[in-house]
């Protein structure tokens, strides 16, 4: 193998490390030593690749669609008096472990977590009965109602997350020219509460000592999600470098810096290798 194609191997190992350790321990015990992610024996193997690929494509595909999305919604945000600039001080689309690894997969389980609660409550007030941990355990067979469902939260927090993060890496911020004030749009919006919310909307739901069964398996889907979460924050790290000025372009985001009196002065930026195609 050439120098270069191990370097890219190592680089795709060190980026996503984190995933696939977890991945690999995940087969590991679910295949030797106990029933582990809703899987035991040798089907684990095939039934968790299988599962950690289809969340994978859930997630990044939609990337494809991101320039579009930028396209939509440059129109609500660039009116009036508002309108996108980037500011080159906030301008960030490196991979940093923390960001990568802890914070933003957590943010991406906690919003589905969040959105299934929402769809437990519609559940149960459709159903007029208390919701139990069956409900939230992946069926025995396959289902296509929970097929699509799961697709759908996927795709939804893919092009949700995947916007507000693109903002927030290329430092976009919302200017208005009148009042001269400078809002970040997209920096850590909905960390917090998405994760805080989303694990205890799915606890609440049960009572007693269920409790205590539904937190487990509420964390075993947490490291169900989570290799596929890391693979999604790295490849969005890798499109944002690549598209940096594509985006930009279709966000219609103004290259000037804000100075401290409040002064507009244009960005002498050049993104890299970009072109704008």
């Amino acid at each position: 193998m050439d120098p270069l194609g191990r370097k890219s191997i190592t680089k795709n190992i060190r980026e996503t490390g984190p995933a696939l350790g977890i991945l690999l321990a995940t087969l590991i015990i679910s295949t030797f030593i106990a029933e582990f992610t809703f899987t035991f024996g040798i089907k684990a193997v095939w039934l968790n690749l299988v599962r950690f690929l289809r969340l994978t494509l859930v997630l990044t595909l939609p990337l494809f669609l991101l320039p579009g999305i930028c396209s939509l919604m440059k129109g609500f945000f660039n009116q009036g008096n508002r309108h996108l600039i980037q500011v080159q001080e906030d301008r960030d689309t490196a991979l940093h472990p923390l960001k990568s690894w802890v914070v933003r997969p957590l943010q991406g389980i906690g919003l589905a977590m969040l959105i299934a609660t929402k769809l437990l409550d519609l559940l149960q007030v459709y159903q007029g009965s208390t919701i139990t941990v069956s409900t939230i355990l992946p069926p025995r067979t396959f289902s296509l109602w929970t097929f699509l469902s799961a697709t759908a939260i996927g795709v939804a927090i893919s092009l949700l997350l995947s916007f507000l993060w693109t903002l927030d890496d290329l430092g976009v911020r919302l200017f208005n020219r009148k009042t001269r004030e400078v809002k970040m749009i997209g920096r850590y919006v909905g960390l917090l509460l998405p994760i805080l919310f989303g694990f205890y909307g799915i606890i609440s739901h049960f009572e007693g000592k269920t409790q205590l069964l539904a937190a487990k398996y509420i964390a075993q889907m947490v490291i169900v999600l989570y290799p596929p979460f890391v693979v999604f924050t790295v490849l969005h790290s890798r499109y944002m470098k690549r598209r940096e000025a594509v985006l930009l372009g279709r966000l219609k985001a103004a290259r000037k810096l804000i100075l401290a009196d409040g002064t507009e002065e244009k960005a002498n930026f050049t993104p890299g290798r970009n072109k704008d195609k």
